[in-house]
């Protein structure tokens, strides 16, 4: 059998299906990612769908035609292992769509998404069309859905303040800045100062704990007419 007798045969026992359907899966997650503009959108997630597809369903087919074209050739492709190897280096390309800008991360669920589309195309190409469609509606479902919920609840955030003053007012002010905190429901996770000379300001930094984001500006304003404070800081906490 001549070369092109072998393509045209191997063309002609190609099952479509498995590709067309990792394209909608990919497609259908990647469009709930695109629309929220996310680093890895549509394209993105169709191509990681159909090329695990298109890999675990040559691990079925390769290894018998190389058989029966030349016995000395034994090439083993173990779906296991390279459905292993495939959700293991597909975390790469997950982190790659991880960013953090300031004290704010972004990412982390476009990532996750691109380790699932990699899941449901291994499942594709196993032949579980109808479980990866399913997975698939329901993955979109949970994105679209979650998210509103999410919104709503209010996420525990931890910050620095920092109250620079005069010395004659350390304790003062301490115990002041402590009470309006604890007036407003912002938790003191832990207190610390420097002292510096007689004309030197103090500082104090209180590592706080709150739900209010947007209570920053309050907060500066509030603190700054304090008499004895100089300066007044509202920072993240490095991790």
């Amino acid at each position: 059998m001549s070369l092109s007798d072998s393509l045209i045969a191997q063309l002609s026992s190609l099952d479509p299906v498995p590709l067309i359907v990792a394209l909608i899966v990919g497609g259908m997650i990647g469009f709930e990612r695109e629309i929220h503009g996310r680093p890895a959108g549509l394209r993105t997630h169709m191509l990681v769908c159909l090329a695990s597809a298109l890999m675990i369903q040559a691990s079925h087919v390769v290894p018998l035609d190389v058989a029966t074209v030349n016995d000395a050739v034994r090439i083993v492709l173990d779906p296991n292992r390279l459905a292993a190897g495939i959700v293991t280096g597909i975390g790469f390309l997950g982190a790659a769509t991880v960013i953090r800008a300031g004290d704010i991360v972004r990412g982390i669920t476009t990532g996750a998404t691109v380790w699932s589309v990699a899941g449901l195309g291994i499942v594709i190409g196993q032949g579980e069309y109808v479980l990866a469609l399913v997975a698939g509606i329901v993955i979109v479902l949970l994105l679209a859905g979650v998210d509103r919920v999410a919104r709503v609840i209010a996420p525990v955030i931890y910050r620095r303040l920092i109250v620079r003053g005069e010395r004659s007012e350390l304790t003062k002010l301490a115990d002041l800045v402590g009470g309006i905190l604890k007036a407003r429901k912002i938790r003191v996770q832990d207190l610390s100062g420097t002292r510096g000379g007689p004309d030197q300001p103090f500082q104090l930094v209180f590592h706080i704990r709150c739900r209010n984001v947007k209570q920053a500006p309050e907060m500066l304003e509030l603190l700054s007419d304090l008499k004895g404070v100089s300066s007044v800081e509202w920072s993240e906490i490095s991790h």
